[in-house]
């Protein structure tokens, strides 16, 4: 029976692989949460700026018109925090398929070696038995013989 002797070494890298996976699919979800929130703040924004337009078209006291463009810039620094969040989370998930990489790769490597190895005892095992065999040949042939 074959025995591979780093197999737990390959079962730590898989476990690795995995976790990494994991890992990768927890910053995509926090990117793609990120984008949609962005992606709310910016209407937010282009509709905040709209009542801006039109509170002014329409005369709107000063007090009521600085209220609305401390919201409007209120919405632009979150715009700004969001997506300089975004870009954090992006270089996080280039960070983390990068890892994700290696990880396969190590395994990969890993797994190619136990093949090779596989093939190695194989050949061993072909071998034996063709000895044993080969000497159950030997052993008839001399009963035949006599």
């Amino acid at each position: 029976m074959f025995k591979f002797s780093l197999e737990t070494v390959l079962k730590q890298r898989r476990i690795l692989e995995e976790n990494a996976a994991r890992a990768l699919a927890e910053v995509e979800a926090r990117l793609e949460s990120a984008r949609d929130k962005l992606a709310e703040l910016e209407k937010s924004q282009v509709k905040e700026r709209q009542k801006s337009f039109a509170a002014l078209s329409q005369g709107l006291p000063v007090a009521e018109m600085e209220l609305a463009r401390f919201r409007e810039v209120k919405l632009m620094y979150e715009v700004n925090l969001n997506r300089e969040l975004l870009a954090a989370i992006e270089q996080d998930k280039v960070v983390k398929e990068a890892e994700l990489i290696a990880r396969v790769k190590d395994r990969r490597l890993l797994e190619k070696v136990r093949e090779q190895h596989l093939q190695e005892w194989r050949r061993e095992q072909e071998l034996l038995e063709r000895k044993n065999l080969d000497e159950v040949a030997i052993i008839r042939a001399a009963r035949q013989k006599k």
